[in-house]
């Protein structure tokens, strides 16, 4: 629920951003080339925004990404199902160290992603086992560091005036590499009562210490972009 409510924020943040960089880069860039990436992969659906600083060696680039997921996943032993909320803002600089397509990619994520875990299980099954009966846990998973710093990889140069002398042209991207999200917060809940406090809280922090192993967030998307 409360992840829900940051989709309309973070997305409204998102887009401000990549305006506000248009609008800011525009008047400096009139007479350079300007790209647009429409991507996906492990940040969800997205688009960039690529401008160069330095023609052929140095770009800025924006973006938004989003998209939800609903993986099963085993944490701490108990199975859970899972509602993944995929939510982030790049903001980069991509080195093309030999003046074409490979980059070298450092930066910035705005990084939103959240989680919520369900799962029926037996109160004896949890924390200490004092509880009895059956009963629901509720976890909502965000993650410490809302800006995670960002190192990766990538082919493509969305932003390129090396190329054919096309009005438009139009090139393949693909990006890897991986966001630093920090530790997991995890708060956790039972539906029904039947778990004493003290197998709550033993049981959420070995929640957050089995997540804890996602503390990296790995970043690989593949897209098409058009220059202008």
């Amino acid at each position: 629920m409360v992840a829900r409510q940051n989709i309309g924020g973070i997305r409204r943040f998102g887009l401000q951003l990549v305006i506000g960089m248009m609008l800011l880069l525009f008047p400096l860039q009139a007479q350079a080339v300007v790209g647009v990436t429409a991507k996906v992969g492990t940040t969800g659906l997205g688009a960039d925004l690529t401008v160069p600083l330095i023609s052929n060696w140095l770009n800025l680039r924006t973006g938004y990404n989003f998209g939800e997921i609903r993986p099963s996943t085993t944490q701490a032993g108990i199975n859970y199902k899972s509602d993944v909320h995929l939510e982030s803002v790049p903001l980069l600089l991509d080195l093309h160290p030999f003046h074409g397509s490979f980059r070298i990619t450092g930066g910035v994520y705005y990084n939103k992603n959240e989680a919520d875990l369900f799962s029926t299980v037996d109160a004896s099954d949890v924390g200490l086992g004092m509880g009895i009966g059956t009963t629901t846990l509720n976890a909502h998973v965000s993650w410490s560091n809302e800006f995670a710093p960002y190192l990766g990889i990538g082919w493509g140069n969305a932003a390129d005036d090396n190329t054919l002398d096309l009005p438009i042209a139009i090139g393949f991207s693909l990006d890897i590499g991986a966001f630093y999200q920090g530790s997991p917060d995890v708060l956790l809940t039972e539906s029904a009562g039947l778990v004493p406090p003290i197998d709550l809280a033993i049981e959420q922090k070995k929640l957050e210490d089995s997540l804890s192993d996602f503390k990296f967030y790995p970043v690989i998307t593949v897209g098409i972009h058009i220059r202008f």
